[in-house]
């Protein structure tokens, strides 16, 4: 977080370390963010998506750039400065640095992040396929989520529960959400959570520049 420097991320002002009764502990002190989760907004309007929307894309162009990837982008890590409209990304806890060595154990069924939210690579966890395309996938299955109210991976009849599996196989996206999406005009979310990372937009600046040339795009 100290190596960023974008409006759309939050700002870590200081790091500090204490020694209290024998226990050495680390504090991180942040900008005050007074706008609220995007969670605590509900359903968006496709305007507020696709403002929301080329922000964080911004946002995660930047992350991107430093070779920083994100890995538990979802609304409740996403907040707003005062103003109720500028969406800010937070809480890098287990951002990952792809030109260090990964701490994630690679015996491990999982890597790190919200499940509901995760790539199929992160919820398999597949290092080697883990960039800036994961997070991708994640904003891609946030927007879907707050502005048509559906995972692209999850079937009317099926429990949230099961999305897990679902993405993790590869199913792919439902025809409901491929339908809803199409109707709504935001079309390139569908793109932004294929299964596979090669599908998906190859640049940042290709996720860009088809994310602002939707109908009705600022």
């Amino acid at each position: 977080m100290l190596r960023c420097n974008h409006p759309n991320i939050a700002r870590l002002l200081s790091v500090d370390e204490y020694v209290y009764e024998g226990m050495h502990l680390v504090t991180l002190t942040e900008e005050f963010l007074e706008g609220g989760t995007l969670t605590g907004k509900g359903e968006i309007a496709k305007a507020q998506c696709l403002a929301i929307g080329s922000s964080l894309i911004e946002a995660i162009r930047h992350t991107a750039g430093l070779d920083l990837v994100h890995r538990d982008i979802k609304p409740d890590n996403i907040m707003f400065r005062k103003d109720g409209t500028t969406p800010v990304l937070t809480d890098f806890g287990v951002a990952r640095d792809l030109l260090e060595s990964s701490l994630t154990p690679t015996w491990a069924p999982r890597g790190p992040g919200t499940p509901f939210f995760s790539s199929p690579e992160q919820l398999n966890n597949q290092k080697h396929l883990t960039d800036w395309r994961s997070d991708q996938f994640a904003l891609g299955v946030v927007l879907s989520y707050v502005t048509l109210g559906i995972h692209p991976y999850l079937p009317d009849s099926a429990p949230q529960s099961h999305v897990i599996d679902l993405v993790a196989s590869r199913r792919g996206p439902t025809d409901r959400f491929i339908a809803n999406t199409k109707s709504a005009g935001l079309s390139v979310i569908e793109k932004m959570v294929a299964p596979w990372p090669v599908q998906r937009y190859r640049t940042p600046l290709q996720l860009a520049t088809a994310w602002n040339s939707q109908e009705g795009a600022i």
